[in-house]
């Protein structure tokens, strides 16, 4: 059985913070955009939290007591918003050695700005029980004539000159780079440019975001972006098999191990909405078809929650000013209805909560919310094998036995490294 709670506002160690939903950029992937990127998404609500609100919602003794705060979001970028750089000051003023993160495509602010807050996320923070680091994650996928072919309206010009000033001023960088086939061939200039500038890390992804598969000649994903003036051109997996996500190879080995038992239990009896997705899908390139399993048979190892591969309890903090356990719940609202899951079951734990006020933080407080069924009873008890309100995010995002993000879709991180290690022990055995 679950444990029927989730942590309250005080065993709060970490935030993720959507700082704003507005993007200078127009990656074709996101759920910014619909119809293969050619328009913005309707139902997103374009806001962000300002410094008001920041100090309003969390005090300087709940800041105090986090171990991490990044900045990342489903739909903005974070130096999109006003007052990043004076929250991130305001963090570091009441939490000295919490470690401060920001995810970012660099394509805007000047160099001023970048050196400026390379004063503020700076490197290690030296306390022996919260060891870590300070860093800022460049988004960039290739170079000065290939990183804007996903990374649509963005300059390379002003990425690396942000890129310099930031770390010239002592700022700790590190490099996320999705490979497509349009800049496999860069990957190794890309990571040596890294390495130039001083970056600590070059973290190489591989997207499962493909529109299809391309069976009758290599089996490789491929996505058609659409442009708002009616041009038209194909991302392509990466030819080469190292730069390819290891779904269906994850999929098949652990797929057969999964037991199917429901529970008897009021929410688990609750059926969702009939377009809810309630299977989970993954190509399989050598039999060119789709294997198919229910996802809520996968059980959950949550990564918002303090366990084996997670060293805090985390909450996710909406553009809109709205708390979710991580961003894969919280993008849900916003989804256009032409998306795959708009109809996740996540929005009808909410609607059960009480409705999108009762986790806001514009109408009530960070300790109200953490008390409320969302987080105490229906999230906790939906990580249940077989329960029908399971999130399809939760099993896509979180999976134990099998998740999308740990074969390549976040890079090398720490969980997806330690499931590969156990992995590997275990066939060696």
């Amino acid at each position: 059985m679950s444990d029927y709670s989730w942590p309250i506002s005080t065993e709060i160690t970490a935030m993720h913070l959507e700082l704003t939903t507005r993007c200078n950029a127009a990656c074709p992937m996101c759920p910014r955009h619909i119809d293969n990127g050619r328009a913005i998404n309707p139902n997103l609500i374009l806001d962000e939290i300002t410094f008001e609100n920041f100090k309003e919602w969390f005090s300087p003794e709940f800041l105090a007591q986090q171990r991490r705060v990044y900045a990342c979001g489903n739909y903005g970028d974070p130096i999109a918003a006003k007052d990043t750089l004076e929250i991130f000051k305001y963090i570091r003023e009441h939490s000295p050695f919490c470690n401060l993160v920001i995810h970012t495509n660099g394509s805007a602010r000047n160099e001023k700005w970048w050196a400026e807050l390379a004063t503020v996320i700076n490197g290690y923070r030296p306390d022996p029980l919260w060891k870590g680091e300070d860093y800022v994650v460049f988004s960039v996928d290739g170079l000065w004539d290939t990183n804007h072919l996903y990374r649509r309206n963005t300059n390379f010009d002003t990425i690396y000159r942000n890129m310099q000033a930031f770390t010239s001023a002592g700022g700790k960088a590190r490099w996320d780079y999705i490979v497509f086939e349009h800049n496999e061939h860069q990957v190794e200039e890309a990571k040596q440019m890294a390495e130039d500038m001083g970056f600590e890390f070059f973290n190489i992804k591989r997207t499962t975001r493909w529109q299809g598969y391309n069976i009758e000649t290599d089996n490789r994903g491929f996505y058609e972006v659409r442009n708002p003036d009616g041009t038209n051109y194909l991302l392509r997996q990466a030819k080469d098999s190292k730069y390819q996500h290891e779904n269906a190879i994850e999929f098949k080995q652990k797929v057969r191990l999964i037991p199917q038992y429901i529970t008897n239990d009021e929410f688990k009896r609750m059926f969702p909405s009939m377009h809810a997705k309630d299977t989970m899908s993954v190509f399989d390139p050598e039999t060119k078809e789709q294997i198919t399993i229910k996802h809520n048979t996968l059980g959950v190892d949550c990564r918002a929650r303090l366990g084996k591969y997670q060293s805090n309890n985390e909450i996710f903090v909406t553009g809109t000013g709205h708390v979710y356990p991580c961003c894969f719940l919280g993008g849900e609202p916003w989804r256009a209805p032409s998306n795959y899951n708009a109809k996740d079951t996540s929005k009808e734990m909410v609607q059960l909560n009480g409705g999108m006020d009762s986790i806001s933080l514009h109408e009530s407080t960070l300790d109200n919310i953490m008390l409320t069924p969302l987080f105490q009873r229906y999230l906790p008890m939906s990580f249940e094998k077989g329960c029908n309100m399971r999130s399809f995010q939760c099993s896509s995002c979180c999976g134990d036995e099998y998740n999308q993000l740990d074969q390549g879709e976040l890079g090398d991180n720490n969980r997806s490294l330690s499931k590969k290690q156990e992995r590997e022990s275990h066939n060696d055995g």
